[in-house]
């Protein structure tokens, strides 16, 4: 598969990467936390230009996709034209729990990467 037009994320994504930036500032300071996140921006560029490039990850969902950056999973999966980015979780985090939602089902409420 070719490039895709575009990365979004979902909300519980855009949650993730705001508490990883934290976490990180606070913990690890302002240059390693900086570099950490900047490692986020390349995979998701990476992901626009080779959107199955993580491995699949059918058993969390359909069509779900994997990639790691250091410690933490992306989950996404490729619709049309837009890598939809999911959660973005630490490898000790319950990955089943993360995924569903309170009914069961995959939270998937849609942000674009330019909001």
């Amino acid at each position: 598969m070719q490039g895709v037009a575009e990365v979004s994320f979902s909300n519980a994504a855009v949650a993730d990467l705001c508490a990883i930036d934290e976490y990180s500032l606070t913990q690890f300071g302002e240059e390693i936390g900086e570099a950490y996140m900047q490692g986020f921006d390349k995979v998701f560029t990476m992901l626009k230009d080779y959107p199955l490039a993580g491995s699949e990850a059918s058993k969390y969902g359909k069509a779900y996709r994997c990639i790691m950056h250091r410690r933490h999973r992306i989950f996404y999966v490729v619709r049309n034209e837009v890598v939809f980015i999911i959660r973005i979780l630490h490898h000790a985090v319950d990955t089943n729990r993360a995924l569903k939602g309170p009914s069961g089902n995959p939270k998937l409420t849609v942000r674009n990467a330019h909001d």
